[in-house]
């Protein structure tokens, strides 16, 4: 069964769907700041340069494929979201639907548009390769982070257990920012280890996709955050993703994304917080959802919003690594 989190499956579908949300608000939102897109996803139907390895799509290889040989995510595509909504530039991030752990494609229209795109990888944490890997891409690809995901049949992280020590260590060497997606498993229990790490690799920012999903709906008191989430708040290299994902969940649980994300710049502090448009991997009205993101945050102050929307996204997301 193909649910809203698949693509639009016709062109006519998807048109009326885009239409929707822009005229649904009344009042468009123009921040007078540009905007820095944590999250999107590149992907390409150039199939002979650049195959598919859609093994891992969450909704089955063949619906991927036909989504991407559909409505491919190259950069004409997602340039002209981008600049419709003022989005200056934004973190290229692997899409492991289309092509799991080869980043070529990504690795080169970053090259190409240098100004624009900055490549998060995704690698194989375990791998006896990745140390070396992480090494030469940020010396020649300019890579400012590796991407972790994936979880074991005991509900666990395996990006999060001894057996990545290796790529953590490299990640922290060249000063990566290391981007984790701690879905579908024990949460508590990732976010505990996650403050683990965050020690043990002072010199990784590490970003919490979706702000490591929080759950309202189950605990209202604290907006979905456990102890292990709020235990996270005074460690300096914890940053965390406020996503067009999250916001939708939100809407699905019939939760004002205002609020909530008042309580997360409460809780760890605007300059901890960064936005995403998860374009490429979200269906619907990009422009739409980043209104709804922009509306949500009309209650913060002018310098929060501008941390939320740009400068906590360019400070963590370095091109090649800070260094050691």
């Amino acid at each position: 069964m193909i649910n809203r989190r698949t693509f639009i499956g016709t062109t006519a579908a998807a048109a009326g769907l885009a239409a929707l949300p822009r005229s649904a608000f009344a009042h468009v939102i123009k921040p007078s700041y540009k905007l820095w897109d944590a999250h999107g996803h590149f992907y390409t139907n150039d199939v002979d340069n650049y195959p598919f390895n859609s093994t891992t799509a969450r909704y089955g290889p063949e619906i991927m494929v036909a989504k991407a040989m559909r409505f491919p995510q190259t950069p004409k595509e997602v340039f002209e979201f981008w600049d419709e909504n003022n989005i200056a530039k934004g973190a290229g991030v692997q899409y492991s639907s289309t092509y799991r752990y080869d980043n070529s494609y990504l690795l080169d229209i970053a090259d190409e548009y240098p100004d624009r795109i900055v490549p998060v990888v995704i690698l194989d944490p375990r791998a006896e390769d990745t140390p070396e890997k992480l090494a030469t891409m940020a010396r020649d690809n300019n890579i400012a982070g590796v991407r972790f995901t994936g979880v074991d049949r005991e509900g666990f992280f395996p990006f999060l257990t001894d057996a990545a020590s290796g790529a953590w260590e490299a990640a922290n060497d060249l000063g990566l920012v290391v981007v984790l997606m701690p879905i579908g498993g024990d949460t508590p229990g990732a976010m505990a280890a996650v403050g683990e790490h965050a020690a043990r690799y002072p010199n990784t920012n590490i970003l919490l996709d979706h702000i490591g999903f929080p759950r309202p709906q189950e605990l209202p008191e604290t907006w979905g955050l456990t102890p292990q989430h709020l235990a996270l708040a005074d460690l300096p290299n914890v940053y965390y993703k406020y996503t067009t994902l999250l916001i939708e969940q939100l809407h699905a649980a019939n939760i004002d994304e205002k609020p909530f994300l008042e309580a997360m710049v409460g809780t760890f502090g605007a300059d901890k917080l960064c936005w995403g448009s998860d374009v490429g991997n979200t269906p619907g009205s990009m422009f739409g959802w980043v209104q709804y993101a922009l509306a949500s945050a009309q209650g913060l102050t002018p310098a929060q919003q501008e941390q939320l929307f740009w400068t906590t996204a360019e400070t963590i997301h370095v091109p090649g690594g800070r260094g050691s």
